[in-house]
C-alpha cells in the first residue's frame, strides 16, 4: 500500500517458530522481545526486504539468491540488531550455494572498473567481512582480490580483439597502471596484452 508520505509500504510476516529455528541453526539466541520494525537504514535489511518484495519471477533469475537464503540473511541480521548474539563463523566450513555465488560473480562483473570492497561484498552476502573472505575463498578457490583480477583479465580478452590501446583497456578495467595490467595479464595468460592483441588480430585478419 501507499502511505500518506507517498512511500510504498509492505510487511513481511515471519512466524516466531521460523525465527527460532533459523536462529538455533545458526548458533545465535533470538531476543524474546521484538520491538517495532527498525527503519531500513541498515544495508543488509534494505537489500533483503527489497528482494523479498519483488515478484516471484525475479527469484528464478540466474544469479539471484533464493528466497530461503534471503530470508535467512534477514532473520540473522534482525537477531543481531535486536541485541542477540552474533554468529561465530570461525568453524563454518560451508560454501556459498550456486545461486548466491552466481549473484556475487555478476556483481563483481558489473563493477570491474571500481572493484567492490570486501565490506561491500560481505554486505551483499549478508555476512561479516571476515566470514565472507573465508567463505568466498572456499567457494571460488581464490581470494576476492585475485578473483577480481581474473574477471578483469577475462573481460580484457574480448576487449583486446578490437583496435584499442592497451593503456585504455587497463584504465577501463580499473588497473592502477598499464604496467600493473601487463603484469597481472602475463601472470594469468603467459603473455603480454600487446602480444595477445597482435596474435588475435593476425588470426582475425
Amino acid at each position: 500500500m501507499t502511505s500518506d508520505t507517498g512511500c510504498d509500504l509492505f510487511a513481511v510476516l515471519i512466524p516466531p517458530s521460523h525465527v527460532s529455528t533459523v536462529a538455533e541453526a545458526e548458533g545465535v539466541e533470538a531476543s524474546k522481545r521484538w520491538t517495532p520494525m527498525l527503519g531500513l537504514q541498515d544495508a543488509v535489511l534494505r537489500d533483503c526486504m527489497t528482494r523479498l518484495a519483488t515478484t516471484p519471477a525475479f527469484h528464478d533469475t540466474p544469479g539471484d539468491p533464493g528466497i530461503d537464503e534471503v530470508a535467512r540473511r534477514l532473520i540473522i541480521r534482525l537477531v543481531e540488531l535486536m541485541g542477540g548474539d552474533r554468529p561465530d563463523w570461525h568453524d563454518d566450513a560451508s560454501v556459498f550455494d550456486r545461486r548466491t555465488l552466481l549473484h556475487l560473480v555478476a556483481y563483481v562483473d558489473d563493477h570491474l572498473r571500481i572493484a567492490p570492497s570486501l565490506s561491500d561484498m560481505a554486505t551483499l552476502a549478508g555476512v561479516s567481512p571476515s566470514h565472507f573472505a573465508r567463505k568466498f575463498r572456499r567457494s571460488a578457490g581464490l581470494s576476492l582480490n585475485r578473483f577480481v583480477h581474473r574477471r578483469r583479465i577475462l573481460r580484457s580478452l574480448e576487449t583486446l580483439k578490437t583496435d584499442v590501446s592497451v593503456a585504455g583497456v587497463a584504465l577501463d578495467l580499473g588497473f592502477s597502471s598499464q604496467s600493473h595490467f601487463t603484469r597481472i595479464f602475463s601472470d594469468i595468460t603467459g603473455m603480454t596484452p600487446a602480444k595477445y592483441q597482435k596474435s588475435v588480430q593476425r588470426t582475425v585478419g
